[in-house]
């Protein structure tokens, strides 16, 4: 039961997460250090690189574990 709910939770929180960020404007690029939230407004093309990062994680590395399974 665990094994479905953990991968389920994760999804969601993603799923979540990259929403608020587009809704802000702030995307999260890292915990440590000075740089660890972007700024729309002060820096779109480091926020838009972010997005597309994440945009691609969230998609493409459910779709390769799937093709592996």
């Amino acid at each position: 039961m665990l094994e479905s709910v953990v991968p389920i939770c994760l999804t969601v929180s993603a799923i979540l997460t990259y929403l608020l960020q587009l809704w802000t404007g702030f995307a999260v690029a890292g915990l440590p250090g000075d740089n660890a939230l972007i700024d729309r407004r002060t820096a779109p093309g480091p926020y838009w690189f972010m997005m597309a990062f994440q945009t691609l994680v969230l998609i493409g590395m459910p779709i390769l574990i799937t093709l592996a399974g």
